[in-house]
């Protein structure tokens, strides 16, 4: 098995055509097909499903392909972490809203004090993978990540706390229960925290629901809808009158805080990667 082979799967997979794949490698289908062969021979299953119209993955293709992905995706990062052009390279991760409204001046000061440094930011790819998967291999330096569980291998320094508040651009706006399950709600991310659970019921559903705070806070920016924001993310807007808090004419629950870590594999901790992670992160 080599890097080809997997670069030539991974091309069929996302183009499930031999002949788009082979044009994206900018080599022939012929040795694209050649590479996918040598690859199954390899493993000893076969990875795709072919006939004259259509490619698709087999049951062990589909098992093998978040393997590929992230030898690839390692072999990647080897790359930039042997290279002579930088003396440091860091991967961290995190809500995109974390970065945005909370690390922003933080990021631009530590690439003037660290000009020899490269940095790599993921955002927007579930938390739960990020740990689970790209921290554990190696991939990702740091994790930021709101209550992430306890794992054996990992250890966490708490960054912050932050809470939700409930905003609209509409000033003394005033909304009911019954408003919660209106088009006017939109719901930050895909699961309810306890207190929310409780304030809704059970079997709620949402009328829009979305993972990206950007684009939250656009639509409510616009006067479309009212939704929950983490404090640090709307303060500014608040500060400035763009965005209020908005009012329950019923009782509400007691929102908990919520507490921002960052996950480290604990072996690592004395890695050059991490430390000035850390030192990104404001931990000392």
């Amino acid at each position: 098995m080599d890097i080809s082979q997997l670069e030539a799967f991974i091309a069929v997979y996302q183009s499930l055509n031999f002949t788009k794949a082979a044009e994206f490698l900018h080599i022939s289908q012929s040795a694209v097909t050649a590479r996918i062969k040598a690859l199954e021979i390899t493993i000893g299953k076969t990875l795709f499903m072919r006939d004259n119209r259509n490619v698709s993955l087999t049951q062990a293709g589909m098992a093998f392909l978040p393997y590929a992905e992230r030898m690839l995706r390692l072999f990647e990062e080897s790359k930039l972490t042997v290279s002579e052009q930088f003396e440091n390279y860091i991967v961290i991760s995190g809500p995109g809203a974390v970065w945005h409204y909370r690390y922003l001046d933080d990021i631009l000061a530590f690439r003037r004090n660290h000009p020899d440094t490269a940095l790599k930011i993921f955002s927007y790819i579930d938390s739960s993978y990020m740990v689970r998967d790209l921290l554990l291999d190696g991939t990702v330096h740091i994790a930021v990540r709101y209550d992430p569980p306890d794992h054996p291998k990992v250890s966490k320094m708490l960054l912050f706390e932050d809470e939700f508040v409930l905003v609209s651009a509409q000033k003394n706006l005033r909304v009911s229960r019954l408003d919660f399950f209106s088009q006017r709600y939109i719901h930050v991310g895909f699961s309810f925290p306890e207190w929310f659970s409780e304030m809704v019921g059970p079997g709620y559903i949402p009328t829009m629901q979305i993972d990206h705070s950007g684009i939250i806070m656009t639509l409510i920016m616009r006067g479309e809808a009212f939704g929950f924001l983490t404090k640090s993310a709307a303060r500014s807007f608040l500060d400035e009158q763009k965005l209020f808090l908005v009012e329950c004419d019923f009782p509400m629950p007691e929102i908990n805080k919520i507490q921002a870590y960052a996950s480290f594999l604990t072996e690592k901790h004395d890695n050059p990667s991490v430390q000035l992670g850390l030192e990104l992160l404001g931990v000392k």
